[in-house]
C-alpha cells in the first residue's frame, strides 16, 4: 500500500497535553498501551490539560472537527490511549469522534529508533467523509510520521485536517511545518 504525504503548509503546532516521562511513569501506562481501555481512560483523565482543551475549543469550536485517532497495533496489543484521548476530548468538547478509521498494519513504534520509525510506516483504513473537517489524535509524537500518514489518508479521502493533539511527546516535534532554517 502506498503512503500518501502532503506538504504541511502552515499546519499548526501539535497540542501536547503532558510531559512524556510523567505519562510513561503512570501506573496505567503499560496496560493502556497493551489495550486496556479502562487503564487508558484513567491515564488520559490524569493527564489531559485543561488549557489545551480550552485552546482547542477556542480554535476549532466553530467547525467542530471530527476527532480521529491513530488506533495503533503494538507488539503488546492494540494501543488504547489514542482512542481514549479522542473519546475524552469528544466528551469535553462535544465534538464527534470517528472510531472507524484504524491503523491496518503493525509497526511497533513504541520505543523504536528513528530508522525503524522511517522503515515501518503506519497505514490506515476506513471511510473518510469527503468535505468533513478532522482533528488528528494520538498518544505520542516523536518524529510525526504516524500523524503525517494519518493526515495523508484523510486528505486523500477528501477530508480536511485542521490540526492534531497528542497526550505526550517531544516538545521539539510539535512543529511539523518545516522552517526555512530546517530546510
Amino acid at each position: 500500500m502506498a503512503i500518501d504525504r502532503y506538504p504541511w503548509r502552515g499546519f499548526p503546532a501539535v497540542w501536547i497535553h503532558a510531559e512524556e516521562l510523567a505519562v510513561k511513569r503512570h501506573l496505567d501506562y503499560a496496560a493502556a498501551k497493551a489495550g486496556d481501555s479502562n487503564a487508558a481512560f484513567r491515564l488520559v483523565i490524569s493527564w489531559v490539560a485543561k488549557h489545551i482543551v480550552d485552546a482547542l475549543r477556542q480554535t476549532f469550536d466553530d467547525c467542530k472537527p471530527t476527532l480521529v485517532s491513530a488506533h495503533a497495533i503494538e507488539r503488546e496489543g492494540v494501543n488504547a490511549i489514542p482512542e481514549a484521548l479522542a473519546e475524552h476530548l469528544g466528551s469535553q468538547l462535544t465534538w464527534p469522534v470517528d472510531s472507524e478509521i484504524v491503523q491496518t498494519n503493525v509497526v511497533g513504534h513504541t520505543g523504536a529508533d528513528g530508522f525503524t520509525r522511517l522503515a515501518l510506516q503506519a497505514e490506515f483504513g476506513g471511510t473518510i467523509e469527503a468535505g468533513r473537517t478532522y482533528l488528528l489524535v494520538d498518544d505520542f509524537i516523536g518524529q510525526g510520521g504516524t500523524l503525517a500518514n494519518l493526515r495523508g489518508f484523510v486528505l486523500k479521502g477528501g477530508g480536511e485536517v485542521v490540526g492534531a493533539t497528542v497526550l505526550t511527546g517531544k516538545p521539539y516535534s510539535a512543529i511539523l511545518t518545516p522552517h526555512e532554517e530546517s530546510l
